[in-house]
């Protein structure tokens, strides 16, 4: 008896361990790209991608749209350890389907990527981009009314001041606190945008503040929400970046 016992315990420490290992397989996956840096695949190591119209964090594709890029979903993410489980979501689409996010963002395949590591799909119609570990801290949203312009990672429309001049802020006091800066220091962004033309300026209260271009960068203080684009033309000296128009000629 004692020895059936044995046996049955070690049968369910091999099950329970069956199952963790099946637990805990990773739904999303790193891939090496050809210039060294990380980006995101699904279990079988098939690209996933983001749109950069889903400026609200929710799907605007669809029809046609989504048949060329089908929608990735995994009920339950596990991910290796250089990748954090909070950094991913799930939003439900107008249809009533699923679609898992990372950092806000709706995942998708491209249909014309037919073996896994293919990323034919980036920078289609300068709209569809692969998603790069470490993640971007600079990325592209795009409206109808907008066009492109420059985000944060977390999709937070950056302005600039035309009252600025390469490398200083004008910017200060209550202009300052309407008008906070964007701070970050390392920059990591997709194939359309240069990662040379970000830098940092010191200003003159000492802290340091984002430029692109060499123009300071700045965030709005009534955007509630990402996606929102309130502070365009605010007083006729804000306005949202289009990096390909960027600096525009005064």
């Amino acid at each position: 008896m004692k020895q059936f016992k044995t046996i049955l315990l070690s049968l369910m420490v091999l099950v329970g361990s069956a199952a963790a290992a099946v637990a805990q397989e990773e739904t999303v996956k790193l891939r090496a790209g050809s210039d060294g840096q990380n980006f995101l695949t699904d279990a079988k190591g098939m690209t996933l991608y983001y749109y950069t119209k889903d400026a609200r964090g929710e799907s605007v594709c669809y029809g046609n749209c989504e048949k060329a890029w089908p929608v990735f979903y995994a009920p339950t993410v596990s991910v290796p350890p250089t990748l954090q489980v909070s950094d991913f979501g799930t939003v439900t689409r107008t249809d009533g389907t699923k679609q898992t996010t990372y950092r806000g963002w709706p995942l998708y395949y491209w249909q014309r990527d037919a073996k896994p590591g293919d990323v034919t799909g980036e920078g289609v119609g300068k709209v569809w981009y692969v998603l790069k570990v470490p993640a971007y801290t600079v990325m592209i949203s795009t409206s109808d009314s907008l066009g492109n312009y420059l985000v944060d990672g977390e999709g937070r429309t950056l302005y600039w001041y035309t009252k600025d001049s390469a490398g200083k802020s004008a910017a200060s006091g209550a202009v300052l606190k309407n008008w906070p800066a964007f701070t970050e220091s390392s920059f990591t962004v997709p194939s359309a945008l240069n990662q040379a033309d970000f830098a940092t300026i010191t200003r003159d209260d000492g802290t340091k503040q984002a430029t692109y271009k060499g123009y300071p960068l700045y965030y709005w203080i009534n955007d509630k929400q990402r996606g929102d684009t309130t502070g365009e033309k605010v007083g006729g000296v804000w306005f949202v970046i289009d990096p390909a128009k960027f600096p525009p000629t005064m």
